[in-house]
């Protein structure tokens, strides 16, 4: 539910598929984490005498770099994923379905060492254990949820064109969006009547910018974010039902091949 009472159309990512992601986030970052202490070791005893002040503090400034800020920077720079949540088909949104930005991320990141990196997990899993929606104690102070972009079903709707965007809209080139971004837009569109004018706006403009890069061309100068959106996915919608239709011509061309006889022989007698 946003502030507002509307009921967002996501999935919540179950325990295990986020307990799964974090195992695969914890790894990677503890590698990281040991090759940059391994590097770390060679240039000081290329470059500096070893100095057991120097070296702690050096050691405790990479781990809180590794498991607090590279996370950080990694889910503000892929809009709520990191490489486990990838794999899984997770992504961390705001509670209100837009995509969460730096303070969210940092909150989120401040924590994870106390709720994952400390303890094996064991605060994470009793947090997700005891939350409808499996959040841990970061996903309840920054205010955000892990969501599945794979598992439900997308809502109906109905698109529409503004007169001024067919031309730009019958050229462009729509093939490489995300099918996650292309879910949470569908989803928007669907609740977008329900939704405050401001808030309708602001989210309008999150998704518009996120999908910008994956349109090409751009949009014509003036399109309203939610003109935008909606032009896109019903170019998508376009497109699948060509690709349908070749698809089913090319099937019906290989039945007619295998149903007809090779050139020039005849069921006939002569």
């Amino acid at each position: 539910m946003t502030g507002e009472a509307v009921e967002l159309n996501v999935q919540p990512a179950a325990l295990a598929a986020r307990a799964l992601s974090c195992l695969i986030d914890y790894i990677v970052y503890s590698l990281v984490n040991i090759g940059l202490l391994i590097a770390m070791f060679w240039l000081m005893l290329k470059v500096l005498d070893l100095n057991g002040l120097l070296l702690g503090s050096l050691m405790t400034v990479m781990t809180i770099f590794v498991f607090v800020l590279l996370p950080m920077l990694v889910e503000v720079l892929s809009h709520g994923r990191s490489l486990g949540k990838l794999i899984l088909g997770l992504r961390v949104v705001r509670d209100d379905g837009g995509a969460v930005r730096l303070r969210h991320s940092f909150i989120r990141a401040l924590l994870w060492p106390f709720e994952v990196v400390s303890n094996g997990g064991g605060i994470a899993a009793l947090s997700g254990l005891l939350s409808p929606q499996a959040k841990r104690l970061g996903d309840y102070l920054a205010g955000t949820i892990a969501v599945s972009e794979r598992s439900r079903p997308l809502p109906p709707m109905h698109t529409h064109v503004a007169p001024q965007l067919h031309d730009w809209l019958n050229r462009t080139d729509v093939t490489t969006i995300p099918d996650g971004l292309h879910r949470r837009i569908v989803a928007f569109l669907a609740m977008a009547p329900q939704l405050g004018t401001e808030s309708r706006w602001q989210r309008a403009i999150e998704l518009a910018t996120e999908l910008n890069p994956y349109v090409a061309p751009a949009p014509p100068e003036g399109t309203f974010p939610e003109q935008f959106l909606s032009a896109v996915i019903h170019r998508q919608r376009i497109a699948e039902v060509e690709k349908q239709r070749r698809r089913a011509d090319r099937a019906n061309a290989f039945r007619s091949g295998v149903d007809s006889l090779p050139y020039g022989l005849s069921l006939t007698r002569p």
